[in-house]
């Protein structure tokens, strides 16, 4: 039995080429894939990783002994998994169609561009000079506008918005996810914080017995 039938890989060549065709039919007639999606984000962050260690001198200003490959893979998922959780919980108190497999789905194909740009501008900044390294920022300047246009053109399809409601939506849910990775840190810190001091008292407790 196959993973993935030749109907979703089309689809998803097809919504990079014709982002409002083709997130239409992943989001009304379940051409989307999780699987495919989950794979090109872990390809991503795996990407990421590479292109922090080996992106060409000239292009490179990472310090490589302060690389934590597992904080910058779970960094990278992270961002897409907030911004998915964010842009479904804004959407759906206004009105918003889509679910949150669909912008996950979305954001994780559009993720193709990056992946594909990211994987060349890594491999050829190896071998150019600094006069050329114009070029090469250029080509990543091309692909993530690329990626912000088809990540916008998949939410307005899905959430069947308008240009200006797709903006909205995604500007407040820059701002929900902010609040929760606020929240998140708040808990996190509370809880270190309770488990510091219940580990004081058990061990005081324990010198007085």
């Amino acid at each position: 039995m196959k993973l993935v039938n030749k109907d979703k890989l089309k689809y998803w060549g097809y919504s990079l080429v014709h982002p409002f065709d083709g997130f239409f039919e992943i989001r009304f007639r379940n051409h989307g894939s999780l699987l495919i999606a989950t794979l090109l984000l872990v390809a991503y962050a795996v990407l990421n990783c590479i292109k922090f260690q080996y992106t060409g001198f000239p292009m490179n200003l990472n310090n490589i002994d302060e690389m934590d490959a597992l904080s910058l893979f779970i960094s990278v998922v992270s961002v897409v998994v907030l911004f998915t959780v964010s842009n479904w919980t804004v959407t759906t108190l206004f009105n918003g169609k889509g679910k949150m497999k669909d912008i996950f789905i979305v954001l994780c194909y559009s993720l193709t561009v990056l992946i594909i740009g990211d994987a060349i501008v890594t491999f050829a900044s190896n071998f150019v000079t600094l006069e050329e390294v114009m070029i090469l920022t250029s080509v990543q300047m091309v692909c993530y506008a690329y990626f912000v246009f088809l990540v916008i053109a998949g939410l307005t399809t899905i959430h069947e918005y308008g240009f200006g409601g797709s903006i909205l939506s995604i500007v407040m849910s820059i701002v929900a996810a902010a609040i929760i990775l606020f929240i998140g840190i708040l808990v996190f810190t509370m809880m270190e914080r309770m488990i510091s001091f219940f580990s004081s008292v058990f061990e005081e407790l324990m010198r007085r017995l």
